[in-house]
């Protein structure tokens, strides 16, 4: 249903007024009520900003992270409904205002952007799975992955250590590998090799099988010994097998 423009500007007024707190007027409000909600609202967004994110939270110093959070009240105009998606956009307001090189911590992109994820693949729609067996020829039938994940590529080893301990000569290339698990809903966290990475992504694109993708892998690292490298995959297959990644083969 559509709001009639009175209304509508009436809670624009409104929206305005908590993120900035200049005194605004508004037919049917109750003189001195309006800080009252302006401060409540602000601690919704402060609280589901803090369960967000809370290894960024715990790093910074309060005064810190209150000034991080009060800017994005003040100054972002929230486009989502939903106070689940909120932390997304004040992952994005940090992109923008360049909080990591304000606060001089050159992680802290990753860092947000991996704590969000968690969310997202945990919220995120259920996705079928193609129909499958759980057993099968490593090499000789399709393998069936976890649609529900995400691979992505990190400058700063923000899932493997503790903020505190991340410095900038540690800035590199890092892979990770998050996925929610069928049965329980619990996201997990899987640090990948680049040889590893380029492995799931060949099998992602569906249209080789791993015999063939091993002469890739060979081709393109330079691998000496067939039989190691073959072992280390079934290896490695097999351990994302147990964590419920890999779903089986295709029928």
């Amino acid at each position: 249903m559509l709001l009639k423009t009175e209304t509508y500007q009436h809670q624009s007024k409104l929206a305005k007024y908590c993120r900035d707190g200049k005194p605004v007027e508004i037919p049917g409000t109750t003189e001195g009520r309006l800080p009252t909600y302006r401060r409540l609202v602000y601690n919704v967004v402060k609280d589901s900003l803090e369960s967000a994110y809370p290894i960024a939270f715990s790093f910074f110093e309060e005064e810190t992270w209150e000034e991080m959070v009060y800017q994005f009240f003040s100054e972002h105009a929230c486009q989502t409904p939903q106070v689940w998606k909120l932390p997304f956009e004040f992952y994005e307001f940090a992109v923008e205002k360049d909080f990591a090189g304000k606060y001089q911590v050159s992680f802290l992109n990753d860092l947000l952007y991996c704590e969000w994820l968690e969310i997202e693949i945990y919220m995120m729609k259920d996705i079928p799975y193609p129909a499958h067996r759980k057993e099968g020829d490593w090499f000789n039938d399709q393998i069936i992955l976890n649609p529900e994940h995400k691979l992505i590529r990190l400058k700063y080893p923000v899932h493997l250590k503790n903020p505190k301990d991340i410095s900038e000569d540690q800035k590199g290339d890092y892979f990770l590998l998050l996925f929610r698990e069928e049965d329980t809903g619990k996201v997990q966290f899987i640090n990948l090799s680049v040889l590893f990475t380029f492995l799931i992504e060949k099998i992602i694109e569906a249209d080789k099988k791993l015999e063939e993708i091993i002469l890739d892998v060979i081709y393109f690292f330079g691998v000496n010994d067939e039989q190691l490298l073959r072992t280390k995959i079934i290896e490695f297959l097999n351990n994302l097998k147990e964590k419920g990644f890999v779903a089986g083969f295709k029928n």
